[in-house]
């Protein structure tokens, strides 16, 4: 093994998490004399993922996001609706390929990021070390996207999203570019909460998604006979070739990752809590959680600080939805109808943000039935505390 070599911050993890913090450490004018390692086991290339948020107004990602939307679809067995999204937001996606390419371009002309590719076998909490398999390094900061190993969800709610997704292509125009299809719960739910999604990047290319809640997954040739299913009925029976394919798991859960921070230890991305538990929702919190750490770096505050964006009365309330639809298996197709129909959008996508006030919250509660909330409630406040 070499010798152990030294650094300020050492990030484990080069998905969005990482190289969305290396990149704002590289960005930032009071770091720029920080030494920054970033390890992972491969670099990553490719497109292994897509990530959807919405942002008001102009974002630092908007030169490389693939397409964005000012109108969503929401449709279901009880409504459909097509909703404008100005002057509010933007529905935006970013395919990962790109994402990795513009952040480790500017990693790599920062002058102050090292990046290697090993396996990371241990880690020294306290002194800050991390083993890999051909090397050790030291840091008086380390940042991990890592999950950790003894993870207890015993006394938290947990269910997993997982999706497939296809990019497609067809002969002839079929897709209204001007709009992304946001939730559809048209297709047979077989006791889960299952929806697909499409976003088109024009007239006959779009990515097609099914999505589904439960612990339950499929094979892969499960996720594409929904999808096969899906475009046959929902979107046409025309001729279409498949370009590229992706699958994944989101975990969905009021799991208080951040609690295994430890000694110079500190999670981010899904491992500190970054997923949004009612929606599976990352990529936008990970910016926000990236920006509040940038700002314990600068003041030289503790890392502690930025969990508190994951905390609050937001995580109660996502408890609560996580409650009603895993726990006491309230259908997802009419829970999210009653919020599509009789919430105003900009307040309803503030809300999913964790971003409404005290008003806001109160139209969101009152939307859907509200007995199994107030159920809800009464169940998730005491693990919470």
């Amino acid at each position: 093994m070499s010798t152990q070599q030294k650094y300020d911050i050492i990030i484990v993890g080069a998905g969005a998490a990482g190289l969305s913090l290396a990149t704002r450490i590289a960005e930032t004018s009071e770091l720029r004399n920080r030494r920054v390692l970033i390890l992972d086991k491969e670099q990553k290339l490719g497109n292994d993922r897509t990530w959807c948020f919405w942002e008001h107004g102009e974002g630092r990602f908007d030169e490389i996001i693939t397409q964005s939307w000012n109108n969503i679809y929401f449709h279901s067995k009880y409504i459909s609706r097509r909703l404008g999204l100005e002057p509010y937001y933007a529905y935006k996606m970013l395919r990962s390929s790109d994402f990795y390419d513009h952040t480790l371009a500017s990693i790599e002309s920062s002058g102050n990021v090292d990046f290697v590719i090993d396996s990371v076998v241990g880690v020294n909490a306290q002194e800050g070390i991390v083993i890999c398999s051909n090397g050790s390094y030291q840091a008086d900061i380390v940042f991990s996207s890592k999950l950790p190993e003894d993870l207890d969800f015993s006394s938290h709610i947990y269910t997993d999203q997982h999706f497939g997704g296809w990019f497609i292509e067809f002969d002839e125009d079929v897709f209204d570019n001007e709009a992304a299809t946001f939730m559809d719960f048209r297709i047979e739910q077989n006791d889960e909460h299952r929806f697909c999604y499409v976003l088109p990047i024009n007239r006959k290319k779009a990515l097609v998604e099914a999505a589904i809640f439960s612990k339950n997954h499929q094979t892969k040739d499960g996720y594409d006979d929904i999808i096969k299913g899906y475009i046959e009925d929902y979107i046409s029976k025309s001729r279409y070739s498949i370009h590229e394919k992706e699958y994944g798991v989101i975990p969905m859960t009021n799991y208080p990752f951040w609690k295994h921070n430890e000694g110079k230890i500190y999670h981010i991305g899904t491992a500190g809590g970054a997923v949004k538990p009612s929606s599976g929702y990352a990529f936008k919190r990970i910016q926000q959680h990236t920006e509040r750490i940038i700002d314990c770096l600068k003041s030289n505050t503790s890392i502690e600080n930025s969990y508190k964006i994951f905390r609050g009365r937001h995580l109660l309330y996502d408890s609560v939805m996580l409650h009603v639809l895993e726990e006491q298996k309230i259908s997802g197709d009419k829970v999210f109808s009653d919020l599509f129909e009789k919430i105003n959008v900009d307040v309803l996508l503030r809300f999913l943000d964790g971003d409404t006030n005290f008003i806001g919250d109160i139209q969101i509660m009152k939307a859907p039935r509200m007995w199994p909330f107030i159920k809800g409630m009464a169940k998730v406040i005491s693990p919470l505390k």
